[in-house]
């Protein structure tokens, strides 16, 4: 009866051994390893997600300054010379024609009466109670911008004396430049009489040349 016992606990230290042995080793026995979900690919179209407004904004630090070196006189190139231009000499203008008769239109107010006459430069011509002096008459220049004729004359008021009576002395009524152009621009301001300028001209030769 003792004998099988013996075997029987012989056979069951050698298994217990044996298991020692193969835990010392490092040999453990393999276990099922449970399988893993396939990773889920994302949906087409799918919208991405919005931020969170409730975050906080994310604050970016101003960067420094950076500091610009000096530059000196040396660094700054001079400045080229101005060229210069040769001033162009002005035209010289042209000038007026003169002539010595100046033709001069009158108006008496009362009685509506108009006269033309002549004037000869430094000669004076009475009409009724005027008497005319012409001081120069031209006509403009062909650079001016309009053709004109103007006189310079002056216009005395002197009743003709009564029969027996001194004349009595001139009083001037007017002094400066007509043109006939502008008959208003410089006219002569009396109660009674008006007077303007017609044109310039050359005096006619007292003696035509034979034909």
């Amino acid at each position: 009866m003792l004998r099988p016992t013996i075997r029987s606990l012989l056979f069951a230290a050698a298994g217990v051994s044996v298991l020692l042995a193969l835990a010392g080793g490092g040999l453990v026995a393999a276990q099922p390893v449970p399988p893993t979900a396939p990773p889920q690919e994302p949906a087409p179209n799918a919208a991405p997600k919005a931020p969170d407004e409730s975050a906080p904004p994310i604050s970016v630090p101003t960067p420094a300054p950076i500091p610009v070196p000096p530059i000196s006189e040396k660094d700054v190139a001079p400045a080229p010379p101005p060229i210069a231009e040769t001033p162009k000499a002005p035209a010289a203008p042209e000038h007026r024609t003169r002539y010595d008769v100046a033709v001069l239109q009158a108006l008496d107010k009362v009685t509506a009466e108009s006269l033309r006459f002549e004037a000869a430069v430094g000669r004076p011509v009475r009409y009724k109670n005027l008497v005319f002096t012409v001081k120069a008459c031209e006509r403009s220049a062909p650079d001016e911008p309009v053709e004109d004729s103007i006189a310079y004359l002056t216009i005395d008021s002197q009743p003709r004396a009564a029969p027996g009576r001194p004349a009595l002395a001139p009083r001037q009524t007017y002094k400066g430049w007509m043109y006939a152009s502008s008959p208003s621009l410089h006219p002569l301001e009396h109660p009674v009489y008006a007077a303007w300028l017609i044109t310039c001209r050359a005096a006619a030769p007292v003696n035509p040349p034979a034909r």
